[in-house]
């Protein structure tokens, strides 16, 4: 039998609103590869649903160039060393070849835990997202672009237009399954469908992301 939760879009944008804030930085980073100066631990306090495995810790770098930016965050071990950027072996064939420290998961929300809510894979794939923004700025940003909707926007162009348009979680045995709307004016205004998939009681999932409509031109950084 499927449980289906459907999430108010206050509430989530509250979520997402405490996360941008705390991924934030004070000052700007030095140009190039460098530690992160916000530690995205602090980040998935945010996130009351979900918490790191026993023995992990999240890491950070983060990489500046002029007004660009972009970080990486790594799940590692929490008594693994934490090397500069230049003394890490870095992860060819990946955008900006990020550095990896000794010992660091290929994929961090391998490390995350949560409480078997659907509130907490709703959370999950929020924070996975703001992660992957972590530090991002200017030509950086992507995720930050989008607009997480909770009803219809009565956009003109648009091909579909669902009955409920909240995130929704839905519960079947041995699986679970979150979705959601979101609106992002990036290079072409689109309004895109996001569907998560998880193994119950794990917080790594698969994504898929697909195009319901699509507007005239957007705009570019």
């Amino acid at each position: 039998m499927n449980t289906k939760t459907v999430f108010p879009i206050e509430k989530v944008q509250l979520l997402r609103d405490r996360a941008i804030e705390a991924r934030e930085f004070e000052q700007m980073p030095q140009e190039g590869w460098s530690k992160s100066a916000v530690d995205p631990m602090r980040l998935l306090a945010v996130f009351s649903a979900l918490h790191i495995k026993e023995g992990y810790i999240l890491r950070a770098y983060q990489f500046r160039e002029g007004g660009n930016g972009n970080g990486f965050v790594w799940a590692m071990p929490e008594k693994a060393p934490f090397p500069e950027p230049e003394e890490c072996e870095r992860v060819r064939g990946h955008f900006l070849e990020p550095p990896k420290p000794p010992g660091a998961l290929d994929n961090f929300m391998e490390a995350i835990e949560g409480d078997g809510t659907p509130w907490s894979y709703l959370s999950a794939s929020l924070f996975a997202r703001e992660a992957r923004e972590f530090g991002a700025r200017w030509h950086g940003c992507s995720w930050s672009t989008h607009t997480i909707l909770g009803s219809d926007p009565h956009y003109p162009w648009l091909e579909v237009h669902p009955k409920d348009w909240r995130p929704v979680v839905i519960e079947e045995k041995g699986s679970v399954t979150v979705s959601f709307y979101t609106y992002s004016g990036l290079q072409i205004e689109a309004v895109y469908l996001h569907t998560d998939s998880y193994q119950a009681g794990n917080y790594a999932f698969k994504s898929e992301k697909i195009i319901i409509g699509k507007g005239p031109l957007g705009y570019i950084f």
